[in-house]
Order: C-alpha cells, then sequence, then structure tokens
C-alpha cells in the first residue's frame, strides 16, 4: 500500500506531568473523560489531573507508587496526542510502540474509545496480580543482533531482547541478576547499558502468567472493524479485521518490539512524514534508523494562542529527521513544563538513552553518569537550543543538579529578558 504519513503512539515514556494542560478541546476532554470513567469502573481514582495539572506526580513516582494509573496515563495521552496531531491531517497508517499498540488500535477503531482503556486496565491488573517482582529492562547502546548474542551468553530462560528501537538501541528485558550481568558484560565491552525505570520486565516470559491472565480478562471485549491501516512492530506487519487482535495484544507482553523493522518496512513502502502522538522520544529514534524524513510530534503550545502551527512539512526532507513541532491550539502550559520536555529529548537524543530514562528528578551525575565535563558540553547545546547566549556562562547552570532544576532556571531566564 502506499503510505506517505505515518501517526507514532507512544507507550512508556509517552506521560509527563500536566502534559495536556491548557487543552479544553472537546475531543481531548472526552478521552480524559473517558479514561476517568473507565478507572472508576476499576474501583480507581481518576487519570485526567495528571494531565492537566502540571504539579501531578512525575511518571517515576508513579512507576513506584501506582503503576495502573502511569499505564492508564500513558494510554489517554496517546490517544489524545493523535487527536491533536489529526487536527493537521490524518496519517495513512498508524503504528504503536509497546503499550502504545493498545493506543494505535484504539484510534484505528478496532476498538472503542472505552474499550481501548479498558484493555489497558485488564492488562495492569493482570501485571499487578501476575508479574514477578524481580525483573527489570536494561537499555543498550548495541544492534539488536550484537545484544541477541550477549543474551544468548548469559543463558537465562528469563531473559529476552525485548525492543529493538533503532540500530543501535536495543533493550534487554529479564530477572534482575541476568539484567545485572547482561549490564557488567555491556560495561567491558564499552557499552553503555541504562537500567530503565520500567514497572514491569515487559516483553519477556517472565510475564507469561500476566499475559494469560490478561488474554482471558478480555474476551469479551469487542473487535470493531478498522477504520485505518494499522502496522504492528510485534506482528511484524499490518492488522486486518480477521487478526485476533486481543490475543495479540496479550502476546505483545511476552513478545519482542521490533520498531527498527517496522520503520524501516513503512519507510520502504513510501513513509516521508512520522508524526508523534506526544513527546516520547520515537521521533529521535525514526531520525536514527532511516534517512531522509520528516519528523514532528504533539507538543503544547509555548507563547500565545496566536502561534502559528507549523505543517507537517516544515523539515527539509534533504535533511534526515529534522524535528517540527505540531501544536494544538490551545492556552499555553507553563514555560518549565515545556522546557524539561525539551531538554529530556535534548539530553537523549545527544547521550544515545531511552528518552524514559531521562526524568526530570533523575540526578545528572549520580543517576545518569554525567560528569562535570560531559555537563559543559551538553550546556553549550542547551544554551544554543534556548537561545539563552552569554547568560548561560554563569556558574549557576552547571550546578543544577537535575533537569528540571534546569528547566526552572531556564524558564526564570527566559522570563527575565522577554
Amino acid at each position: 500500500m502506499a503510505v506517505e504519513t505515518v501517526f507514532l503512539l507512544p507507550g512508556q515514556g509517552g506521560y509527563t506531568p500536566g502534559n495536556l494542560a491548557g487543552d479544553d478541546s472537546p475531543d481531548v476532554r472526552e478521552v480524559l473523560d473517558a479514561a476517568d470513567r473507565v478507572a472508576a469502573e476499576f474501583g480507581r481514582e481518576g487519570v485526567s489531573h495528571l494531565m492537566t495539572n502540571a504539579d501531578a506526580p512525575s511518571a517515576a513516582d508513579l512507576m513506584r507508587s501506582d503503576s495502573f494509573a502511569l499505564q492508564l496515563a500513558v494510554f489517554t495521552s496517546a490517544v489524545a496526542g493523535f487527536r491533536i496531531a489529526e487536527r493537521q491531517g490524518g496519517p495513512d497508517v498508524v503504528v504503536g510502540h509497546s503499550m502504545g499498540e493498545i493506543a494505535a488500535l484504539t484510534v484505528a477503531g478496532a476498538f472503542s474509545l472505552t474499550d481501548g482503556a479498558r484493555l489497558v486496565c485488564h492488562r495492569s491488573e493482570a501485571l499487578l496480580a501476575h508479574c514477578p517482582s524481580n525483573g527489570g529492562m536494561v537499555a543498550l547502546e548495541l544492534p539488536a543482533g550484537r545484544t541477541a548474542h550477549l543474551v544468548g551468553a548469559v543463558a537465562d530462560r528469563g531473559l529476552a531482547v525485548a525492543v529493538s528501537n533503532a540500530p543501535r538501541q536495543t533493550v534487554v528485558s529479564g530477572p534482575d541478576e541476568a539484567i545485572g550481568t547482561i549490564a557488567r558484560l555491556a560495561g567491558a565491552m564499552g557499552v553503555r547499558a541504562t537500567r530503565l525505570n520500567a514497572p514491569f520486565p515487559f516483553h519477556s516470559p517472565m510475564l507469561a502468567l500476566a499475559a494469560h491472565a490478561f488474554g482471558e480478562a478480555v474476551t469479551g471485549i469487542r473487535q470493531r472493524p478498522l477504520r485505518r491501516a494499522v502496522y504492528s512492530p510485534v506482528a511484524g506487519g499490518y492488522v486486518h479485521d480477521d487478526s485476533d487482535l486481543r490475543a495479540l495484544i496479550a502476546r505483545q507482553l511476552t513478545a519482542p518490539v521490533r520498531f527498527t523493522a517496522a520503520i524501516r518496512q513503512l519507510h520502504a513502502d513510501g513513509a516521508q512524514h512520522f508524526v508523534e502522538c506526544g513527546r516520547a522520544g520515537l521521533s529521535g529514534l525514526v531520525g536514527r534508523t532511516v534517512p531522509d524524513v520528516s519528523t514532528a510530534h504533539t507538543v503544547r503550545v509555548r507563547g500565545t494562542d496566536s502561534t502559528p502551527a507549523p505543517t507537517l512539512d516544515e523539515t527539509v526532507p534533504a535533511e534526515p529527521a529534522r524535528t517540527a513541532e505540531v501544536t494544538p491550539a490551545a492556552t499555553p502550559a507553563p514555560v518549565g513544563v515545556d522546557v524539561l520536555d525539551e531538554l529530556r529529548e535534548l539530553y537523549a537524543s545527544t547521550l544515545g538513552y531511552p528518552v524514559e530514562v531521562i526524568t526530570g528528578d533523575a540526578d545528572l551525575e549520580a543517576d545518569l553518569g554525567i560528569d562535570s565535563l560531559k555537563r559543559a558540553e551538553m550546556l553549550g547545546k542547551v544554551s544554543a537550543q534556548f537561545g539563552l547566549g552569554e547568560a548561560a556562562l554563569g556558574g549557576r547552570f552547571l550546578a543544577q543538579p537535575t533537569l528540571a532544576d534546569l528547566a526552572d532556571l531556564i524558564a526564570t531566564t527566559q522570563a527575565s529578558t522577554r
């Protein structure tokens, strides 16, 4: 099939506090209200406040205290992001990354909005009830093939290549002890290994019981005819009305996500524009995977309501993956929140980290291993991106311990120079 524009729906990393703040549009409100209603069905507090309040708990906080709310917030953010992106034109194909497949199938019509949220809630309950507590995930700066050899060398049946994100970014999932061995082996090879803030060891054999329980719980949810084309990185191709999509998303808990292969295939099919429905770093992964494409992501408006929204073709196709912003016509959110989002993506893309690792409260040195020399180097990039000029030369910028602190200082500096 002919493909030009692809919408990407994020999984983990797709939620940040207040990421929908200021957007009071009916299409986004419908998504938030549906999520709250379904949360109540499961005896849980609603999640809309997480996305409309910039002071809401971070993803890292929710991972520790309420993974159920985190998963539902990720789904809600992705579906709302799709509706924001769609205002400037719809896609030829939608692709979900990891849990984002449920959101992708929902916006494509395979499940109603309410049933999509129910699928996420049943998935969360199955994970909470059946997932072992001794598992995790680690990202490696290695191609999937070499990572598979490393996993084979460790020879732990619970260990698996979980996600191929980009040509040189692969995620391994499994038991804590085996994950630690993988990290040590990678270090001995001179390969960066980063433990992810993931609530469960997704896409590994450790989730087999949870996958079975999830599949049993959702047999009564109705699958509907697709209204849009969906490419599944887990199925390795397009899904169809005769595909058992409930079985697919249950199997996804233990199956690998071949995101790199999906992007390459869509590019081969003609895709030139990739729009991330949110801002979790997927657009950056596309840029590291295929050349001569444009990427965009949905973000909140900064400045005033009259700020023009760039078109999807703003990126020059001859330049690999320069990122544009698809902006909703809404009341602007606090500047510092937008700055933090930009900092997370800048640090992730420059340092080769998955964006979900770069949380606002992570200590730059203790948690991320960014020493003073690397921080000074990154500060040059920060100054250029935010137009700080000589204001960034002071030691205050270098001394900020977290990205949240740095974002607040940047926002304050920008406000004082207006």
